[in-house]
């Protein structure tokens, strides 16, 4: 509830491939447990210009993506969107550098969340 900020009324679009463990507490539990809409998309690759444009013509509130998504999606400038809906991103995994943030900001108008998960806490 809190990290995701997610409540009845949002849609959240998480674009963890199923394989990750992100992809189940991302869009399936976290989101239900919070009442809140999943959005889902089939992208069989990771393409910065198709997420800005379903960025733009849906109404995702809430948008996670991994930190090197993020990295592309800055170098693509999301600037020549328009998010209406968008009001929370979040990451996790590996440390998102200060720059990526400062730009995605810059660009959408919307702060970064980062996280540190389950998975990144499992010791072998």
């Amino acid at each position: 509830r809190r990290w995701l900020d997610l409540s009845p009324s949002d849609v959240m679009w998480n674009s963890s491939d199923t394989g990750w463990a992100k992809s189940a507490y991302g869009s399936v539990f976290s989101p239900w447990i919070c009442g809140a809409c999943v959005f889902i998309h089939s992208m069989p690759l990771f393409q910065p210009e198709i997420i800005g444009e379903t960025l733009s013509k849906y109404p995702i509130t809430t948008f996670c993506t991994a930190p090197t998504g993020f990295r592309m999606l800055v170098q693509h400038d999301m600037s020549r969107y328009k998010f209406r809906s968008l009001k929370h991103c979040v990451t996790g995994g590996e440390a998102l550098n200060p720059e990526v943030f400062s730009q995605w900001k810059t660009q959408t108008g919307v702060y970064i969340h980062e996280g540190y998960g389950q998975s990144e806490t499992v010791r072998l």
